[in-house]
């Protein structure tokens, strides 16, 4: 599995603001890297977000919910899922992004829970690889 790093999530926050515009930095370098390392998360010698659709939402749904920088968060946390999946080897479709931006408002504005995005995620990447 290949995660996404603090720099990473940088360097997309960045294209994010020179982009769509508004204010660059971190607000909150705590809730950053928590939003980073909760793919990564164990307890009791069992990875709590066992796949890569359960890892790529945790990773969305920290940066959008914990809101680690002043602007940006919702492109950015876009963003770093896309790359995630990227990274481990999923062709992503241009059509892809326009289906996740509108589960990702949902839970923004708190109508979809972590588990509803990991469970859509995980639809679509079924489709995907049935499709590939």
């Amino acid at each position: 599995m290949n995660y996404i790093t603090r720099d990473d999530v940088l360097d997309l926050h960045m294209c994010a603001i020179e982009r769509y515009g508004g204010r660059l930095g971190i607000r909150s370098q705590d809730r950053l890297l928590a939003a980073v390392t909760a793919p990564r998360q164990v307890m009791f010698g069992t990875e709590l977000y066992p796949d890569l659709a359960s890892k790529t939402a945790a990773l969305g749904f920290m940066l959008l919910k914990n809101r680690p920088f002043h602007a940006g968060n919702e492109a950015t946390a876009l963003l770093a899922m896309l790359r995630m999946l990227t990274i481990n080897t999923y062709r992503l479709n241009p059509d892809f992004s326009r289906r996740l931006a509108p589960q990702l408002r949902g839970v923004l504005h708190s109508r979809l829970e972590r588990d509803d995005l990991t469970n859509w995620l995980s639809d679509e990447l079924v489709e995907m690889e049935r499709v590939s």
